[in-house]
């Protein structure tokens, strides 16, 4: 990694390409609520969505490549009083990544979310030992 020196007046270089963030293959370094792990039989994806209810979290799974979106809208307005200030909050989430080989794309995960995380289960493949075949000389 380089030095750069700092510039109070170049803020901007801070977003630069420069910085070497680590990244998975197929996942982009600004999906920074997603965790992505194997374990034994299943990848696990986590996607941070705080304050989302399931009703509105999007998953859909096509070309081997795995989408999440979720958005929620939430307008504080009482009608009976005056108003001088109306806040509204919403909040927008996307994520996207590249199942890899060996994950069973044609079965549908399982998803749950708990505490403002969505947890996708994609089962693998079974692993088939490698068989060792016999040869033997034509004719006996």
């Amino acid at each position: 990694m380089t030095l750069i020196r700092w510039n109070p007046r170049s803020l901007s270089s801070i977003f630069d390409d420069d910085f070497e963030f680590p990244t998975l293959p197929g996942i982009s370094r600004l999906g920074q609520g997603l965790n992505i792990y194997e374990t034994e039989d299943a990848l696990v994806a986590e996607a941070a969505l705080p304050g989302i209810p399931e009703d509105k979290i999007d998953v859909t799974v096509e070309d081997g490549i795995a989408r999440i979106s979720a958005q929620s809208s939430d307008n504080q307005e009482q009608k009976d009083q005056r108003r001088y200030f109306m806040s509204s909050l919403v909040s927008s989430y996307n994520y996207s990544f590249r199942l890899p080989e060996g994950v069973i794309k044609d079965e549908e995960p399982s998803a749950e979310v708990e505490n403002g995380v969505l947890t996708l289960v994609f089962p693998k493949l079974e692993k088939v030992p490698p068989r060792k075949i016999k040869v033997v000389k034509k004719g006996k």
